[in-house]
C-alpha cells in the first residue's frame, strides 16, 4: 500500500526546513525503500522555493522527482476557482506520477508571506492525499515554539479546513539568543501527533516536551557558510588570494558583552568602523590571541582609519585572517543577515550539503520509515471526491441544458464547465440579453450554444398534449405550460436531445419537480422520486437524504428513498453504509416515529439483505465511532456512516442547511432519485461551485438513464 508523507513548515525558514527534507529523503534511501519527492509547488511570482529538488538532482540522490507547478501570482491563492484549479493540476500531477513506489514524500510550501493561505494550502494537499505529516517549527524559545505551534494550527483547525489522521510527527527547533546572536538550539521530536479528532474539527491538545530527542542545532552556520558566499549576499570586497573559509558564527559587536574563546575561532565578527569602545576590545582580545577568521568593518565610506583599525589590520594579517568592509551600516548588515538563507540555499556547497545529511540522519529514530503503517482503505478526501466527479464527467462526452441562461452564477458555471469538458452546455435564454450578461461579466462563452426559448416552444405542444391527455391537456393549457422554461427544458429531455438539466439557482424545487414528475416520470420500481445532497465535510464525505422533496414519507416510502440513496452512492464509487436516523438509537425509546424508522429498515433489509444498513440510529451514533461503538456496540454501520437517511423532510432539510452554513462546506444537489432520466435542482444559495458539481454528477447519472 502506498504511503504518502508530508512536512509541513510552521513558522520555520527555508534553510531548516530543506535540511530537515534532505536527511529524511537520504534516510528512506538507506532503507532502500521506492520513494517520489513530490514538491506541488516550485515557484509562487519571483521565489523559487524548490531547493530540495536542486539537490536531489544535483547530487545524484537517485529519488524521482515528480513535476511542481508555477504559480505567476499569489492572488490566485484568494480566488476560489483559481485555488481549486490549483489544487486539481497538484493531484492530477500525483495520479499520473505513483505507479511503482513505496512512498510519496511531499514538501509544503514556505510562506514567504500570506502565512495563513500557504498553511491551508499544505494542508489541504494533506488532507487529500491522507498524508501522515511531518510539521517542521522554530521560534526564539521553547515554551514560544509550542504555544506558536499550537496556536496556529489549533486556530486552523477551528476553522476546520482539513483533515489530519494521528501518528503525525512534530519537528520542533528552538532558536536562542547568545550574545546578540540568534541560535537554532534543538530539534524536539514527537512522535504522536497532538490532535484530538471531534465530531467536526480537531482540538491540538497541550504540547509536552517529556518525549523529546534534542538535536544541537546553532544558526544556519552549524555546518559552516563559505565566507565567500556571505560576501557576495552582503556585495562587500573579497580580498585577494581568498581561500576557503567556512564561518559557523556571526557576531554583532555593538554593546558590552562577554565574548568565550570558543566563539571567536569559527567566528565572522562584525563591527562598526566609529564604535570606538568595541574596536579596543578587539585589539586587546586579538593581542591575547584570541583570533577569528574574519571581522567585518561596516559605514566604511572612507579608508581614513584610525591607529587602532590599523593594529587591528597588521594582527589579522600576520595571522591569516581575512579583513571585509562594507558602506552599509551596523544595523542594515544585521537584518540582511538574519535572512541569508531565508529565501536561498547554498546547493553549490557540497561539503555543506553532505554534512546537513548525515548529521540530521543522526537523529532520525532507526524505526521512523520501517512501519507499515497504510493508508486508510475507506477514506476518500473531499478534494479527490471533487477531483474524481469531474475527471469521470470529462471523459463522458454528454450535453446539459441549463433553463436558466440569464442568471449570472449559471453562466459563470457553464462556462468553466465548457474549459473544463464537463459537459456541453446549452443556455435557453434570449441571445441578445445573455451575451449582454457574460461581456458586462467577463464570461466565456465559447463552445456554449444559447437557445432562445420562443423559438423552439410550438415543436412540443402536440407531444406535450398526447403525454399529459390522461389529464385533458388542451391545446391552451399546453402552450401555457412550455411559457415555462422549466417544461420546455423537461420536453428537450424527454426527447433525447440533451442528456440532463440542471435548474433551481432562480426558482423554488416543486418548479424543478413538478415537470419531472408530469413529463418524464418515475422509474417503474419506485413509487416516489426523492432527493440526496452530497456533503463535502472537510473531513469526510456524507450523503444526506431526502432534504428536500418529500415531507413526511411513510416506512414504505422512506425505505425506498434508502435504496435510491444507496444507489445513487455506487455512481461516484462509495460504498453505502447507512443509517436511519432518528431520535433514538435502537430499543432505547419507543413512539410513532422511531417505529417507522425501524420499519423502513427492516424493509430494506428483507429486500437486500447485503446492503449494510442499521437504524433506528441517532445522528451522533452514526457518524462518532466513540458514540457508535457506546450506543450501538453490534452495529456494523453505528460511527461508520456515509449515507445518512432522515424520518422527514423537516428534520433533513433543517440538518444540512445548519451543517452546510455553519461548517462553511460544499453542498451538491439536491440530486433527484427515482427518476428515469437525469434532472437535478439547485438550492437558491448555490456559488458556482456547487452549480459546476451538480453539472458533473448530472453528467454521470446520464450514463444509466433509461431511452
Amino acid at each position: 500500500m502506498l504511503k504518502v508523507i508530508m512536512s509541513i513548515p510552521v513558522n520555520v525558514d527555508m534553510h531548516f526546513f530543506t535540511s530537515i527534507n534532505i536527511g529524511l529523503l537520504n534516510n528512506i534511501k538507506k532503507k532502500k525503500l521506492k520513494c517520489k519527492f513530490f514538491k506541488p509547488i516550485s515557484q509562487i511570482e519571483k521565489y523559487n522555493i524548490n531547493y530540495t529538488y536542486d539537490i536531489l538532482n544535483k547530487y545524484q540522490l537517485n529519488i524521482e522527482s515528480i513535476n511542481s507547478l508555477k504559480i505567476n501570482d499569489f492572488n490566485l491563492l484568494h480566488n476560489k476557482t483559481e485555488y481549486n484549479n490549483i489544487i486539481e493540476k497538484i493531484i492530477e500531477e500525483y495520479f499520473k506520477n505513483i505507479n511503482d513506489t513505496e512512498i510519496v514524500f511531499i514538501e509544503g510550501i514556505i510562506p514567504f508571506y500570506l502565512e495563513q493561505t500557504i498553511f491551508k494550502l499544505n494542508c489541504d494537499i494533506a488532507n487529500i492525499f491522507n498524508a501522515k505529516i511531518i510539521f517542521v517549527a522554530s521560534k526564539f524559545s521553547k515554551n514560544e515554539t509550542l504555544e506558536k505551534t499550537k496556536l496556529i494550527i489549533n486556530n486552523f483547525f477551528k476553522e476546520k479546513l482539513c483533515n489530519l489522521t494521528k501518528n503525525n510527527t512534530f519537528f520542533f527547533i528552538k532558536e536562542k539568543f547568545i550574545n546578540n546572536n540568534p541560535f537554532f538550539y534543538t530539534i524536539n521530536m514527537f512522535k504522536n501527533i497532538f490532535l484530538k479528532k471531534n465530531t467536526l474539527h480537531y482540538n491540538l491538545l497541550p504540547l509536552s516536551t517529556n518525549n523529546c530527542v534534542f538535536i544541537p542545532w546553532l544558526t544556519n552556520f552549524v555546518f559552516g557558510i563559505n565566507l565567500k558566499i556571505i560576501c557576495k549576499y552582503l556585495n562587500c570586497n573579497i580580498p585577494k588570494n581568498f581561500k576557503y573559509k567556512n564561518i559557523k558564527y556571526i557576531i554583532f559587536l555593538n554593546q558590552q558583552i562577554f565574548i568565550d574563546k570558543f566563539f571567536f575561532i569559527e567566528s565572522l565578527i562584525i563591527i562598526s568602523i566609529e564604535d570606538t569602545e568595541n574596536l579596543k576590545k578587539i585589539y586587546k582580545m586579538l593581542s591575547k590571541k584570541f583570533f577569528f577568521k574574519a571581522i567585518l568593518f561596516t559605514n566604511c565610506i572612507q579608508k581614513n582609519f584610525d591607529l587602532i583599525i590599523k593594529k587591528i589590520f597588521k594582527i589579522m594579517k600576520d595571522n591569516d585572517m581575512y579583513i571585509l568592509y562594507t558602506k552599509n551600516n551596523f544595523y542594515q548588515i544585521n537584518l540582511k543577515l538574519q535572512n541569508i538563507y531565508t529565501n536561498n540555499f547554498p546547493i553549490n556547497d557540497s561539503k555543506l550539503i553532505l554534512n546537513i545529511i548525515n548529521y540530521i540522519n543522526l537523529y532520525i529514530p532507526s524505526q521512523f520509515f520501517n512501519k507499515k503503517s497504510k493508508n486508510y482503505k475507506y477514506y476518500l478526501s473531499p478534494f479527490l471526491f471533487k477531483y474524481n466527479l469531474i475527471n469521470k464527467a470529462s471523459k463522458l462526452d454528454k450535453t446539459i441544458l441549463l433553463p436558466e441562461g440569464n442568471e449570472l452564477r449559471i453562466l459563470q458555471a457553464a462556462s468553466i464547465c465548457s474549459q473544463k469538458k464537463i459537459a456541453k452546455c446549452i443556455l435557453l435564454g434570449k441571445i441578445k440579453e445573455v451575451t449582454n450578461i457574460a461581456k458586462m461579466n467577463n464570461i466565456n462563452l465559447k463552445n456554449i450554444d444559447i437557445i432562445e426559448p420562443n423559438s423552439i416552444r410550438n415543436n412540443y405542444i402536440e407531444q406535450l398534449m398526447y403525454i399529459r391527455k390522461n389529464k385533458l391537456l388542451n391545446k391552451n393549457n399546453a402552450i401555457k405550460l412550455l411559457q415555462d422554461n422549466m417544461f420546455l427544458a423537461t420536453m428537450m429531455l424527454k426527447n433525447n436531445e440533451v442528456d440532463g438539466i440542471v435548474s433551481g439557482a432562480n426558482t423554488t424545487t416543486a418548479n424543478t419537480i413538478r415537470p419531472a414528475l408530469q413529463i418524464i416520470k418515475t422509474l417503474p420500481e419506485y413509487s416516489i422520486i426523492s432527493s440526496i445532497f452530497i456533503m463535502l465535510l472537510h473531513e469526510n464525505i456524507l450523503i444526506y437524504g431526502d432534504c428536500a422533496i418529500n415531507p413526511n414519507p411513510n416506512y414504505k416510502q422512506l425505505s425506498e428513498i434508502a435504496i435510491q440513496s444507496a444507489n445513487t452512492s455506487k455512481l461516484f464509487d462509495l460504498i453505502p453504509k447507512i443509517a436511519m436516523i432518528s431520535y433514538a438509537t435502537g430499543n432505547s425509546s419507543k413512539g410513532i416515529e422511531v417505529e417507522k424508522v425501524y420499519k423502513a429498515t427492516k424493509l430494506v433489509q428483507n429486500k437486500l439483505p447485503n446492503l449494510i444498513i442499521d437504524g433506528p440510529l441517532q445522528y451522533d451514533a452514526a457518524v462518532i465511532k466513540k458514540i457508535g461503538k457506546y450506543k450501538a456496540p453490534k452495529s456494523l454501520v453505528a460511527g461508520k456512516a456515509n449515507i445518512i437517511i432522515f424520518p422527514d423532510l423537516n428534520t433533513g432539510n433543517t440538518t444540512y442547511k445548519a451543517v452546510q452554513r455553519t461548517s462553511k462546506i460544499i453542498s451538491i444537489g439536491p440530486i433527484l432519485q427515482g427518476i428515469q432520466k437525469p434532472i437535478n435542482d439547485l438550492s437558491r444559495g448555490s456559488s458556482i461551485e456547487d452549480i459546476i458539481y451538480t453539472i458533473a454528477v448530472t453528467v454521470i447519472q446520464s450514463q444509466y438513464t433509461r431511452k
